[in-house]
């Protein structure tokens, strides 16, 4: 007995297993949402095999779900660094790159990835949007229009799409799609936001509002303007960074001066064969019916237009999506896990938020909310979604401290 305890092999203080082993350990770690132990795993295993890609992978997984992007991406990189071709790094390279408004460095990942797997329509939207934040539109149109080949009807790529065109002002058929998006499924709110932004971008407040006033309270309605009418003073680029990444601030943004107005009617020319061909396409849907709902046709004028403001303020009242109440913070952390687990995705690009709560009666609880969200479109969809998977979930309307 002594002899066998004698040579058993350790690996930093802990018995050793195969490589299989550590990878099915660290596999479960990491469903169950425990990133630490499934960290330390797949750590382990890529010390022991310098060459070993599927702990490095796992790596890259672990450190890409609690939203560290550069630690993701590089070990992302060492998996291609020791198969070129592995298509899971190369679609999470992409898609962190594309998060840390990297595209120049996605795009290489995303193309050669789109050859690898053709038939697949979210290489192509990522594509798209990566060409969109370097400011190239018509590239970013046609892989878009690619995706929707394979996936006609997708919502997320006739949003990005509409958008692709709002950005360098062609908004005819930026209305087109998003009234195609909307008629598909009018409980999905994005497409409606979308067309409130595009109506603004072209100078159709009016009709903006009158979309919006659904959406939207008043406050959010006049905050969300202000931010579209900066969106609109700013570049292609820009915009495109401004509306998927979120980014607020630009250097010399005001550069540009005054950008002339175009009608929303005004036919755009290309020279680009493949793009002549997407917009007959859109013509052609466009003349079967494929039209705006009614209430989005004719334009409400209002009394007075929102004053513009050269910087975008947050509102003082907010909306927060509260998921449950825990007596402390380690229960509300784990609530979190069992609960974006449970939501099938729903949850995956947000982040928890938790937050103190004094009772009347003194009592303190901790509150999970979820993370990011403050409007009250947003927070209703992703709570109605919850519902529909069984969650309970609660809107409330809050101070933002």
């Amino acid at each position: 007995m002594l002899a066998s305890c004698a040579g058993e092999r350790r690996v930093d203080g802990e018995m050793a297993f195969d490589s299989g082993s550590l990878m099915n350990m660290a596999e479960s770690f990491l469903k169950a949402g425990d990133y630490g132990n499934a960290m330390r795993l797949y750590q382990r295993a890529a010390n022991e095999n310098p060459k070993h890609i599927a702990s490095r992978l796992g790596l890259a997984k672990t450190y890409q779900a609690i939203g560290a992007s550069d630690a993701a991406i590089n070990f992302y990189e060492q998996v291609l660094q020791l198969d070129p071709s592995n298509m899971d790094a190369q679609m999470g390279s992409g898609q962190m790159l594309i998060t840390k408004n990297r595209p120049e460095e996605a795009i290489p990942y995303l193309t050669a990835l789109s050859k690898q797997d053709p038939k697949n329509y979210r290489i192509f939207n990522m594509l798209g949007l990566a060409h969109d934040l370097k400011g190239e539109q018509e590239e970013a149109q046609m892989n878009y229009g690619r995706g929707l080949e394979l996936a006609k009807n997708n919502i997320s790529l006739l949003n990005n799409l509409a958008l692709s065109f709002a950005f360098e002002e062609q908004y005819a058929p930026a209305i087109r799609l998003l009234s195609k998006a909307i008629n598909l499924d009018y409980s999905v709110t994005k497409a409606q936001q979308n067309l409130v932004l595009v109506y603004v971008l072209s100078g159709e407040e009016a009709a903006g509002r009158k979309i919006g006033s659904s959406l939207m309270t008043e406050e959010e309605m006049n905050n969300n303007i202000r931010h579209y009418k900066w969106v609109k003073s700013l570049k292609a680029s820009q915009r495109a960074q401004a509306i998927f990444l979120g980014i607020k601030n630009f250097p010399n943004e005001g550069s540009m001066g005054k950008i002339d107005r175009k009608p929303i009617t005004a036919p755009i020319i290309t020279k680009d064969p493949k793009k002549r061909q997407l917009m007959e396409l859109l013509e052609q849907e466009n003349s079967q019916n494929d039209r705006m709902p009614a209430h989005t046709q004719k334009p409400v004028d209002i009394a007075q237009a929102v004053k513009p403001e050269e910087n975008y303020n947050s509102p003082k009242k907010i909306y927060r999506l509260q998921l449950a109440s825990y007596p402390n913070l380690k229960i509300a952390n784990r609530g979190w896990t069992k609960i974006q687990k449970r939501s099938k995705g729903i949850l995956e690009a947000y982040e928890p938020l938790v937050k103190l709560v004094t009772l009347a009666n003194g009592k303190t609880l901790f509150r999970l909310f979820v993370g990011g969200i403050e409007e009250r479109a947003i927070a209703k969809s992703v709570c109605d979604n919850l519902r529909d998977k069984a969650i309970d979930c609660l809107v409330l309307k809050t101070n933002r401290d």
